[in-house]
Order: C-alpha cells, then structure tokens, then sequence
C-alpha cells in the first residue's frame, strides 16, 4: 500500500517578507562579521547609554585602572549637577531615572533638630519653676499661716479663760494709805485736845471747872472726834480701794485687749501669709500653665515648619515623578511604535501556496521497511534481529 505526504509552505509575499526583515533587523541584529549586537532591544531603555569624557580627537578617556570617565551632567556655568541625594548625575543617552525619594528639605530637617535637641523638655523649667511656687505656697500657707495663727490662737487663750477678781487689786492699793489716815486721826485728835482745853478754860472761867457740865462736853468732844477719825479712815480707805480695783480692772482689761490684739493680729498676719501662699499655689499653676502652653506651641511652631517642607517636598516629588514619567514614554516609545507596525503587519491578510507531493515507494523500500519493523519486534522479545550487525 503506498504513502501519500502532504506538505503545506506557507510563503509571504515579497513585500511583507521586507517589511518584517527591517522590522526584525531595527528590534534586534547581530554583526556576523564582528558580532555586534544592534536594535532596541539590544540594551535595557530603563538604563539608557552612558556618556564617557573624550579627548579632542575623540577617543575616550580612562582612568588608571583603564575604565571609561563618566561624562557628569553640568548646568550652563559648568558646574556637575547633584541629585536629591547629593550624589553627581551622570550623562546619559535615553534612559529613565531611577525612582527615588525626595528626602527631607531644610525645613524638615531644621524643625525634626529643633524637635529632638530643644522641644523636647521646654516645659522642664517651667515645671520646676511651678513646684518650686507651689511648695512655696504650701509652705507659706501651712508653715507661716497655720504658725502666725497657733501665735493667736496662744495669745488669745489668756483672755478667754482669765477672770477678774477682787484679789488682783491688791497689788494696786496704795501703801501709803494708812500713813494718810495715821496723820489725819492726828490731825483730829489735836483739834479735839485743843477743843478740850478750850472747854476748861471755859469751865475754869465760868467756876465750873470738873463740873457734870464740863465732862459731858469732853465727852461729846471725844465721841465726835472718834467719830470724825473712822469716817475719815474709812473714806480715805475705800477711796483708796476703790481706786485700787479701778487700776486693776483696767489693767487686767488692757491685758485682755492686748490679747485679743495680739490673737487678731496673728491672725490677720497668718491670713496674709496664707494668702500670699495661695498667690504661690496659683502662681505655680500659671506657670505650670505657661509651660504646657510654651511646648505645644513649640510643638505647634515644628509641625508648621515641617508642613511648610513637607509641602516643597511633595512639590519636588511630584515634579521628579512627572519627569520620570516623560522619560519613561520617551524611553518606551520606540517600543510601542514597533509594536504598533507589528500589528500593522499582523492584521495584513497572507497568501498561501500549497504544494503537494506524492511519492511512489520502491521494492527494496518495502523490503527495509518489513525488515526494519521484524528486527524491532525481535528486540522486543530479547533477540538482536537481522539487521543488528548492520545498525
């Protein structure tokens, strides 16, 4: 029984084999002859082609170990240009910058300096400021205060429990008195001798001397200056008690009002020290205040100035992303455009031309054929088949 092979080859026309020759050759060639490699896709777009300083003739030049010198980009003075690492950029052909991060502006890094080496702490001396004003206060109110009114407290309990008594006069009765009355009583006992030795003149005159008459006048006389003597004596006497227990009771009256002076002046003075320790007590707490109110400020100082370069940070970023994004359509357009004359090939329809070939087989093709499928079959049962000395 014969075989019929059919082969299909599919040819382009001469036209389309040309386009996709070029096409094929700018994406990717080989130099046979030096074996260079050519085409967009023979280098990375992202990475571009450096840029090497040249001599005048236009060699390139090396340094000691023989590397190439990187030509560095340079601003219209000639000075290299950094990028925002500070690291010097080099010249390139093409490529795209790597993505980076914009680190921290002046602004960042003066107010992150200003928040480690002087916020941190700013209230400490206010703090200490206002427990020192508070202990102040505290000891002025239970140190001074409570001390000046335990002073009036013990000033004013003598006048409390003190009472007058007649006995405290006794210190103040004139010592004197009684010489008073001594002098007095002889006073009158003289007017009563000279009255009695009126009377008996007269009685010797009258014939009457020793008489009833004369007796009974001396003893009217006596009566009346033993009278006269207790009267004056106990006048000058109670006068003098009197007096006594006046000077008494106001000096024991002063002394309770001095008391009482005193205990209101301790306690006007404790008042004013308790007062002036709640002034400490409160002037700590303003402090204390004043402090907390000195770090957020400050607090509020760093974040404005860290905000202020967050805002030229995002503004340096945003405009690197943006260039890195026009480097990226510049560096992947040669692609996209490729792509697209790919597509255009592509959708361009094929012609197709068919060949058929139909041999005829040959006796001795059918006798290697039988032989060659025995021979399997042996060395299928463990044989080495007919044809082992020749294969």
């Amino acid at each position: 029984m014969s075989t019929v092979t059919q082969q299909t080859l599919q040819l382009l026309p001469e036209y389309q084999e040309r386009y996709l020759k070029d096409l094929l050759a700018n994406v990717y060639s080989v130099d046979p002859e030096t074996g260079a490699v050519s085409g967009i896709a023979s280098y990375n777009p992202l990475m571009g082609q450096p840029v090497y300083q040249t001599d005048a003739e236009g060699n390139v030049l090396t340094d000691a170990q023989g590397d190439p010198l990187i030509e560095f980009q340079r601003d219209a003075a000639g000075n290299i240009l950094y990028d925002a690492q500070g690291q010097p950029m080099p010249m390139v052909m093409g490529g795209v910058p790597r993505p980076d991060v914009m680190p921290f502006t002046p602004a960042q890094q003066e107010a992150i300096r200003m928040g480690v080496e002087e916020g941190i702490g700013l209230y400490q001396p206010y703090l200490e400021s206002a427990e020192s004003a508070v202990s102040r206060g505290i000891e002025g109110i239970f140190g001074g205060g409570m001390g000046m009114a335990e002073r009036g407290a013990a000033a004013l309990a003598p006048t409390v429990s003190a009472r007058y008594t007649p006995e405290m006069a006794q210190p103040y009765y004139n010592q004197y008195v009684e010489d008073v009355i001594g002098a007095t009583q002889a006073d009158i006992q003289r007017q009563a001798d000279i009255e009695r030795n009126r009377i008996g003149s007269a009685a010797v005159q009258a014939g009457a001397f020793g008489g009833s008459r004369q007796a009974v006048a001396e003893q009217e006389l006596a009566r009346n200056a033993a009278r006269q003597m207790a009267d004056t004596s106990a006048q000058l006497r109670s006068r003098a008690y009197e007096q006594a227990q006046s000077q008494a009771q106001s000096v024991f009256e002063n002394a309770q009002q001095r008391g009482q002076n005193a205990a209101q002046l301790y306690g006007q003075l404790g008042q004013g020290i308790g007062a002036l320790g709640s002034q400490g007590i409160q002037g700590g707490t303003t402090m204390g205040a004043l402090g907390e109110a000195a770090q957020s400020q400050f607090g509020t100082d760093i974040d404005r100035l860290f905000n202020l370069g967050l805002a030229e940070q995002s503004q340096r970023q945003s405009e690197y992303d943006v260039q890195r994004a026009g480097a990226m359509e510049e560096a992947y357009e040669p692609y996209q455009r490729f792509a697209y004359m790919s597509d255009i090939f592509q959708g361009v329809p094929s012609a197709y031309q068919n060949l058929s070939v139909a041999p005829t087989p040959s006796p001795v093709s059918n006798i290697l054929g039988g032989a060659i499928g025995f021979q399997g079959y042996q060395q299928s049962q463990g044989g080495t088949g007919i044809l082992s000395g020749l294969m």
